[in-house]
């Protein structure tokens, strides 16, 4: 009975002093997802492509996902004050106390411009002078060279309800909306949308940005850990690949404009 009870001590305290080799415990995972991203995350119908893929990952270590919904911009924020156990669609900082998983989505940011106006964007510096809308985040997603031309627009502005994007874009209220080019479409086929402005107005899709690669921020390593190993999973069964064939027809192809 005593070598069981200190076999039993000393894992407690093994545990105790190293908290993120501990085995994640099977159970609810509250996990703080932003707002405004469809077809990535569809709020109202519990799905989507990003989703899909985060809820799956972690079903398959037994885990159930509790998904909580805020603007995009406070996403990390949730896990600063200790509201979640986890973030979706994450970029690794590691002046954070988080814990990232392996990349498990990429989307493509583009900047967007209507075709009628012939407006030139090769190339970042481009978007100087400007009227320019983007995601919330997007001085921290799409990296400093970015950041140091939208920082220094006055004209420069980030929205969170991204159904606002194609609005503005096609009224002519901006010259250029960055963003997902999938959101985007999505977005500017809604009824909100369509019903304010002609949405069949062509576009031109200028490639000023490399894919963003997203993560999941944990508070806990072993969760973190256990995520990765869903994921892995998911990929080797082939239902990764079964999960983006099904959105497929929700996204958006090459715009040839």
């Amino acid at each position: 009975m005593w070598f069981r009870n200190l076999t039993a001590g000393l894992s407690l305290a093994v545990a105790l002093i190293c908290p993120e080799t501990r085995p994640a415990m099977a159970g609810n995972v509250s996990v703080a997802i932003g707002l405004s991203l469809s077809p990535y995350v569809i709020p109202d119908e519990k799905r989507g492509l990003e989703y899909d893929i985060v809820k799956q990952a972690l079903a398959l270590e037994g885990h159930t996902m509790v998904p909580q919904y805020v603007p995009l911009a406070r996403v990390a924020k949730m896990m600063e004050i200790g509201r979640t156990d986890g973030a979706m669609t994450q970029q690794a900082e590691p002046e954070t106390d988080n814990k990232f998983s392996e990349p498990y989505i990429a989307y493509r940011n583009v900047a967007i411009t209507l075709a009628s106006r012939n407006i030139k964007v090769e190339r970042i510096e481009d978007l100087a002078g400007k009227t320019v809308l983007a995601f919330q985040n997007a001085t921290t997603a799409l990296g400093p060279a970015f950041k140091a031309t939208a920082t220094g627009s006055p004209t420069y502005r980030e929205e969170a309800k991204q159904v606002t994007h194609p609005i503005l874009l096609y009224l002519g209220r901006v010259d250029v909306v960055i963003a997902d080019r999938n959101i985007f479409n999505w977005f500017a086929h809604t009824p909100e949308v369509t019903s304010k402005v002609d949405a069949n107005q062509a576009i031109r899709h200028h490639h000023l940005f490399a894919p963003t690669e997203y993560r999941m921020a944990f508070r806990d390593a072993g969760l973190r850990d256990s995520f990765n190993r869903g994921l892995a999973k998911l990929r080797e069964s082939g239902e990764y690949a079964r999960i983006v064939a099904h959105y497929a027809p929700l996204m958006s192809e090459e715009n040839p404009q």
